[in-house]
């Protein structure tokens, strides 16, 4: 009996693999698909709108997402360690009331006239949007993921980029400017949040959120108040580092700079999104649900082996190759876009080896090692990036320097989340091994 009980409960973690390997390709098709179709129509874009155009909207971009993580205060990767649907809920609603809350705060800062002096007027109102947006974007992903709705995120993750794109070469017939880009971008990240709540969000859980008390509300708000304290700036830095490069760009060599390494950033981030994030997936599936250290450890070790054959080495390949092609393809407006992909193709990759692994750290509540991994490689970015514009270097030469500090802080940063993953899985089968421990009666 013992034999067969083992034999059917090692079958049925094979069938729960396989599921998850196959509702994880099919999320990776369908955001390829998505994102496929926002590359293809980028040089159609490129004619529609100028450099400075896709300056400001990426400037945009990289606020919002640089500041997204802020407005839920990160209660949603809170949502990954949740045991059950019923303890889920009110980690989903912290994390709205919280996006809902410091939204407001942001739309009155950006609305008072001392900020507005200092914004871009034309997009600065449209940032709190943006912000509201971001953070419900990374709230419903955690929900959807948490209770097992990937068919469903892989549908909204074709559905946004591709609505985006349509909306802004639709946009562009009623004339060309960043605010149509903004105002696209808008609109197809509520159809994103929309779909996956109106999917997954039943009136049950509705109801049972309602009714919460503030008492548990608070407990809950406590008992993960490292998420917050933590996760919150740690995550900022992160995005600091991803969307520095327009930012700093912008601010020390102007506009046009900003939206040429923009335009390099939408190509070379890509597979990040594609590929990096769905493997990522996989990854954090087989933690949350195993302490077999060496099945952890071999999954480990093929996905890292993944990301270097599908992301890395086509992402190095490309970076040689785009000067090539950028001016023929994207028009000679554009045609420094191809030199500032080729640095950012080494950042890109950087951060495709370690994408996977992010969310170990909030399965095992290490915070304080997500927050010191991030933190040192936003200084190592911004380091370079402001040492070489004083020492008066000129745009392309401090988008290398950029790219190799960032990317030498993501393989920091993943040997050091690799280095404690065996450690804490040790811990946590310990934690569970006198329940798991089969009982002998005479």
């Amino acid at each position: 009996m013992f034999a067969q009980h083992v034999s059917s409960t090692l079958f049925n973690l094979k069938l729960q693999r396989g599921s998850i390997f196959r509702k994880t390709a099919g999320l990776s098709v369908m955001t390829a698909a998505g994102q496929f179709t926002f590359v293809l129509f980028l040089p159609l874009l490129s004619h529609l709108y100028t450099p400075a155009d896709f300056g400001v909207f990426t400037v945009y971009l990289s606020v919002v997402n640089i500041l997204g993580p802020v407005v839920s205060l990160k209660f949603d990767s809170a949502l990954y360690g949740a045991s059950s649907r019923e303890e889920a809920r009110p980690l989903l609603l912290l994390a709205l009331i919280s996006n809902a809350l410091v939204s407001l705060i942001a739309a009155a800062i950006l609305a008072s006239p001392a900020s507005l002096a200092l914004a871009m007027p034309s997009i600065g109102l449209l940032v709190p949007i943006g912000l509201v947006l971001t953070g419900l974007w990374s709230t419903t992903s955690a929900w959807a993921i948490r209770n097992d709705a990937l068919p469903t995120l892989a549908t909204a993750r074709f559905v946004q980029p591709a609505l985006m794109t349509f909306l802004q070469i639709v946009g562009s017939l009623a004339g060309s400017s960043s605010t149509t880009l903004i105002i696209s971008h808008i609109v197809s990240h509520s159809v994103y949040s929309g779909l996956i709540l109106w999917k997954t969000l039943h009136k049950s859980d509705l109801k049972k959120a309602i009714r919460n008390d503030a008492a548990l509300l608070r407990g809950k708000a406590w008992d993960n108040r490292l998420f917050p304290l933590l996760v919150t700036p740690a995550n900022v830095a992160s995005q600091l580092v991803a969307n520095a490069p327009p930012i700093l760009m912008g601010l020390l060599y102007g506009a046009e700079i900003a939206g040429l390494c923009g335009m390099a950033l939408r190509f070379v981030f890509a597979p990040i999104a594609i590929f990096a994030l769905p493997l990522g997936h996989v990854f954090t599936s087989l933690v949350c649900n195993s302490s077999d250290q060496a099945e952890v450890k071999r999954l480990g070790r093929k996905i890292l082996a993944t990301s270097v054959v599908i992301v890395c080495v086509p992402l190095l390949v490309f970076g040689a190759l785009a000067p090539l092609f950028a001016g023929p393809l994207l028009g000679e407006k554009w045609a420094a876009t191809g030199q500032i992909a080729s640095a950012l193709a080494v950042f890109a990759a950087g951060i495709a080896l370690v994408t996977p692994f992010n969310e170990i750290t909030s399965i095992f509540h290490l915070q304080k090692l997500r927050f010191v991994v991030e933190l040192s490689t936003s200084a190592l970015v911004f380091a370079a990036v402001f040492a070489s514009a004083f020492a008066g270097a000129g745009a392309l030469t401090t988008i290398w320097l950029l790219s190799a500090a960032g990317a030498f802080g993501s393989l920091w940063g993943l040997l050091r989340i690799w280095s404690m993953l065996p450690s804490a899985l040790a811990r946590r089968s310990r934690a569970t091994e006198p329940a798991n421990a089969p009982t002998h009666t005479p």
